[in-house]
C-alpha cells in the first residue's frame, strides 16, 4: 500500500499539486467481501491540481493497480455558492399583493308584492 500512496503522491506533485489531508484510517471491516477479503486499509487523500489530465492519470493508475480493491475520486466544486435571494413571508404577500376586482352579478330591483294575503 505504501508504494502506491509513494506513486499517487509523486505524480500529485510532479504535475505542481499539492496534497490538501492525508488520513490513514487504518484496517477497517468491509461492508461486504470483495475479493474474498473481508478487511482493507482505507486512505484518504485529498489533492488540489490545476490540470484535469493529472485526475486522468491517477484513475489509469488505480485501475490497473492490483493492491486496490476499491477507490474512489471526487472532484469537489470550489466556486463559491450563489447568493440567495430572501424570499418575503406569506403575510407580507397577501398584503402587497394587489387587490383583485371582485365580480358580482347585477342586482335588479323586483317588484314589492303587496303584503298581507292575497284576496
Amino acid at each position: 500500500m505504501n508504494t502506491v500512496m509513494e506513486r499517487v503522491q509523486r505524480i500529485i506533485t510532479e504535475h505542481t499539486g499539492t496534497i490538501v489531508k492525508h488520513d490513514l484510517w487504518g484496517l477497517r471491516k468491509l461492508a461486504y467481501p470483495i475479493k474474498h477479503m473481508n478487511e482493507g486499509n482505507y486512505v484518504h487523500l485529498q489533492f488540489q491540481v490545476e490540470q484535469l489530465a493529472v485526475g486522468r492519470e491517477l484513475n489509469t493508475l488505480l485501475r490497473v493497480t492490483d493492491d486496490l480493491l476499491r477507490y474512489l475520486m471526487v472532484e469537489l466544486d470550489v466556486r463559491p455558492p450563489k447568493a440567495r435571494v430572501p424570499r418575503r413571508p406569506l403575510a407580507r404577500q397577501a398584503a402587497a399583493a394587489p387587490a383583485r376586482p371582485v365580480l358580482a352579478a347585477p342586482v335588479v330591483p323586483t317588484a314589492a308584492a303587496p303584503a298581507g294575503p292575497a284576496q
